[in-house]
């Protein structure tokens, strides 16, 4: 919880999520709500995405070269069917859409 905090994604769940990882933390008894596992395992997938900003960066610049790269072939550039699978363009795409200003990794 502590790392997720450090890295703001705590904050960017909802109160009822937050709720729920902190009373599963909290509690030394085994889960046997199937409702409630459900609940903690998609907050827990929530945070892992918006946590880690690579597979962010990737999953944006992805899906804006597929468009870039259709927009370009229905213009004619037979060449931009290659951009939907350079990883470089992908990520280039996804660090600026997403607003980071270094190109460094």
């Amino acid at each position: 919880m502590l790392a997720s905090k450090r890295s703001r994604t705590w904050f960017r769940l909802t109160r009822r999520e937050r709720s729920i990882v902190t009373l599963s933390l909290r509690l030394k008894i085994k889960l046997q709500s199937l409702d409630l596992l459900r609940a903690l395992v998609s907050v827990l997938k929530k945070m892992k995405e918006s946590g880690n900003t690579l597979y962010a960066w990737l999953t944006r610049g992805v899906a804006l070269a597929w468009a870039f790269s259709e927009a370009a072939t229905s213009w004619g550039n037979k060449e931009a069917q290659s951009w939907r699978y350079d990883r470089g363009y992908i990520f280039f795409l996804g660090k600026m859409f997403l607003g980071e200003r270094r190109f460094l990794p």
